[in-house]
């Protein structure tokens, strides 16, 4: 009779994924991308180790670390955290998953207990997660306290609500086919762009965020956190600026990651006011994933969310004309940015639960 044994240990950053010592990190990835596709049967979530590798060896702005667990010697575990570093942060952000194989061996309460001594040691008072569930699953529901969207009660929402956790919002990911017609989205982009009127005006980049448009770039990247709904999430107000934004740039292209950027400029201020922003690895038959959308508080009603989703993926169908589909996160609770991805042809693919714990 074999004896089973779990270790755990924290996972070390490797200077590059083909170094010897990469090993745990590369694991770490293959058990949360292995625990998504079995949570939800899909696999468009995936992360690459590659893509990750340059924000855990700079983490100027984001402190990360990283927990895995073996079972006989095998990787069944990982958990993998972040910190905000501007002044005054107090949450810590964490994913927490198991393979298939490693579920009902006490491996989700290891890492559990990691995860606090961390925080614990950190200072952090608020652990906060997503859970993801397949949109169609049975069964008992649990709502979401701002009165939009429900998860399933299945064995991750169990799990977080056993150990102290509450659900503070659900957002939806859905997603557009990219091999369809895009007339509709050509129409819609026209009559928006007649609608918001002459202060308004498109600028676009790939890549790097040309040299005019740091500054106005870092002030709507700043507003993320401040004008998206986030519940009663405890998120900290970010500081971005010049030096940040090409900061960003320099580690996303050494991840090997193609961005494209669609922005609508307010002319009178030379601000952005909207932007929306598509992302890619170097497998460019793998989905795409959409980062931020935003159109500032003061400058909503004038369809300038539609402009910007709009823009880009007429722009992304020729930049990148072998991705299926483009997969996008929102809150429940966003409905007017919700009507736009409906309007344009988004269709749900899975749902995610916001958790948060406040530490004694």
């Amino acid at each position: 009779m074999t004896v089973e044994t779990l270790s755990v240990e924290r996972v070390a950053v490797p200077h590059a994924i083909t170094d010897a010592e990469a090993r745990d990190f590369v694991d770490m990835i293959e058990v949360f991308n292995r625990g998504v596709e079995y949570d939800i049967g899909l696999d468009h979530l995936r992360w690459e180790p590659t893509e990750m590798l340059p924000s855990w060896l700079d983490q100027r702005y984001i402190a990360r670390g990283g927990h895995l667990v073996r079972r006989n010697g095998e990787p069944v575990g990982a958990l993998q955290w972040s910190m905000s570093r501007e002044d005054g942060a107090r949450n810590l952000e964490f994913d927490l998953l198991t393979a298939p194989e490693g579920r009902g061996h006490g491996v989700e309460e290891l890492l559990m207990r990691r995860l606090i001594d961390d925080a614990r040691e950190a200072g952090r008072t608020s652990l906060q997660t997503f859970s993801l569930h397949r949109v169609d699953a049975p069964g008992e529901r649990l709502d979401a306290p701002t009165g939009f969207g429900s998860v399933p009660r299945d064995e991750w929402s169990r799990f977080f609500l056993d150990h102290g956790f509450v659900l503070q919002q659900v957002e939806r990911n859905s997603a557009f086919d990219l091999r369809g017609s895009l007339a509709d989205v050509r129409r819609m982009l026209d009559e928006a762009l007649a609608h918001a009127g002459a202060d308004y005006r498109v600028v676009t980049w790939t890549g790097a965020t040309p040299e005019e448009h740091r500054e106005a770039y870092a002030y709507i990247l700043s507003r993320m956190s401040t004008d998206v709904p986030m519940g009663d999430l405890d998120l900290p107000e970010e500081t971005w600026d010049v030096e940040r934004v090409v900061h960003r740039d320099r580690r996303l292209a050494a991840g090997g990651l193609l961005i494209a950027v669609a922005a609508v400029e307010h002319i009178p201020t030379g601000r952005l006011v909207a932007y929306n922003e598509l992302g890619i690895g170097e497998d460019r038959t793998r989905p795409t994933n959409q980062w931020g959308t935003l159109v500032v508080t003061e400058h909503r009603g004038r369809r300038l969310g539609t402009i910007v989703k709009c823009a880009n993926l007429l722009r992304w169908a020729e930049l990148v004309p072998t991705s299926p589909f483009v997969s996008t996160f929102n809150a429940e609770e966003n409905r007017p940015m919700l009507d736009v991805n409906e309007a344009i042809g988004f269709a749900p693919l899975t749902v995610a639960g916001a958790w948060q714990r406040v530490l004694e």
